[in-house]
């Protein structure tokens, strides 16, 4: 449900509005925009500050977005103050207070005084509104549920409320996140979009892991199964060009009853075709010679035990196929959190911090598990059973992004045949885990 091909860092920054760098205003200068490094905060007072800052920047693109200023802003020129007040029905004091916050960030600018005008950032925002939608999403779903963690943990420590989460806490309702992303659209899509500029880059992700095999070694078509774009499946074809790609979107309903795998093509060209399929239902491209199998987003699934049960039923759907098709290779790809910290006392890189951000966006959504490589082999183990044929020959890596890949082939098929990754057969080992994936 949650797109796969995620923004870069600098897009999430500039959808949050939490760059240091100062921009300046269009009008006097066109010099392209850099970002720089964020320092760690050196004492208590400047952390604080820091997190006081950021909440407020975050209030001023919220309150920018609802009384949509930035498209009353021209973009080649400039508006007085009191027109804009007067076009959004605001009160100009309060307007010039807001603009002037947001613009110690390099959204919008004041050129001359009394003045506003766009900037290459605040111009970026109002072309994409999706970044509002995850400007919204931030300040009305994700600050009231983080809040809200110490009240989830006090009413299942001390009253035995093992459903409490933040996120129903927040809302007061008995609903999953989940649940009330299924009921309200603009919900969802303010939600789709904020997984995709704050998750990992998956496309990147995944050339990084396979930047050393030559596909075309295995067979003639792939299927990227599990996406929510043709953005791996082109950049592939970049590096394979003999390749015919088979692009899996979810459908969004979890209905394993209805037809397995719609042969509906939304698109189709000489070397691509789109398809829709439900999660854990039959695979019916079963001639292929390499899936890409990407675990579904947990965030939209109510609990770490949902999750789990739609992760095996998609393993043993393709486990069947493996059955019928033993030349094929099935490449199972997750975001993951580390297992631990560099030990030394340093902080975590980039990619390491931005899993444990995801770790604990799905804590306060109500998974009390964490995703990291432990739980995805627990996950493929308990998904083995009755699959003996079906053994993992490789795993695979991103040392820029907290992602792993296994690579699944039949068993009788692991030492023989064209295999570009070489041989180092291993069975995932993980039985004191099966018990617990629920």
């Amino acid at each position: 449900m949650a797109s796969q091909e995620h923004g870069s860092h600098e897009d999430t920054v500039v959808a949050f509005g939490l760059s240091t760098l100062s921009e300046t205003c269009p009008l006097a200068s066109t010099s392209a925009t850099t970002l720089g490094p964020i320092p760690f905060p050196k004492s208590a007072s400047e952390l604080l500050q820091g997190l006081v800052r950021q909440t407020q920047l975050l209030a001023c693109l919220q309150w920018l977005g609802k009384f949509q200023i930035l498209a009353y802003v021209p973009l080649t020129d400039t508006l007085a103050y009191n027109d804009l007040a007067d076009l959004a029905g605001v009160p100009p004091s309060q307007i010039r207070r807001i603009v002037r916050m947001a613009a110690t960030v390099g959204i919008l600018c004041e050129p001359q005084p009394g003045h506003v005008a766009h900037t290459p950032l605040s111009a970026q925002i109002y072309k994409k509104p999706s970044y509002l939608d995850a400007v919204r999403f931030t300040a009305e779903t994700v600050v009231p549920t983080s809040l809200r963690m110490a009240d989830a943990t006090r009413r299942k420590m001390q009253h035995h409320q093992e459903d409490a989460n933040p996120f129903r806490i927040a809302t007061d309702s008995s609903l999953s996140l989940a649940s009330a992303c299924e009921r309200d659209h603009k919900l969802h899509r303010r939600a789709i979009t904020f997984r995709r500029l704050t998750s990992v880059n998956r496309t990147s992700a995944v050339l990084e892991m396979l930047s050393s095999v030559n596909l075309e070694e295995l067979g003639q078509t792939v299927v990227d199964v599990n996406s929510t774009s043709t953005a791996i499946a082109k950049s592939l074809r970049c590096r394979n060009p003999s390749l015919h790609f088979v692009v899996q979107m979810h459908e969004g309903t979890k209905q394993k009853t209805e037809s397995a795998c719609s042969s509906r093509r939304f698109e189709t060209s000489g070397w691509l075709e789109i398809q829709n399929r439900a999660h854990g239902t039959t695979q019916n491209e079963t001639n292929a010679a390499v899936y890409l199998l990407h675990v579904p987003d947990p965030f939209f699934y109510a609990s770490s035990g949902a999750h789990a049960e739609v992760c095996v039923a998609e393993l043993r759907a393709h486990f069947d196929m493996l059955r019928t098709n033993e030349t094929a290779t099935v490449i199972l790809i997750a975001d993951v959190v580390p297992e631990r910290s560099g030990g030394d006392g340093s902080p975590d890189g980039p990619a390491a911090a931005r899993a444990r951000l995801n770790d604990l966006l799905l804590l306060q959504a109500g998974h009390d598990v964490v995703f990291d490589v432990k739980r995805l082999r627990a996950l493929l183990e308990f998904a083995r059973e009755g699959s003996d044929r079906v053994t993992v020959v490789k795993q695979l890596s991103s040392a820029s992004h907290s992602s792993v890949a296994f690579v699944l082939r039949s068993r009788s098929l692991s030492s023989s045949g064209p295999f570009p990754w070489g041989h180092e057969s291993y069975r995932v080992s993980v039985r004191n885990e099966t018990t617990s994936i629920g």
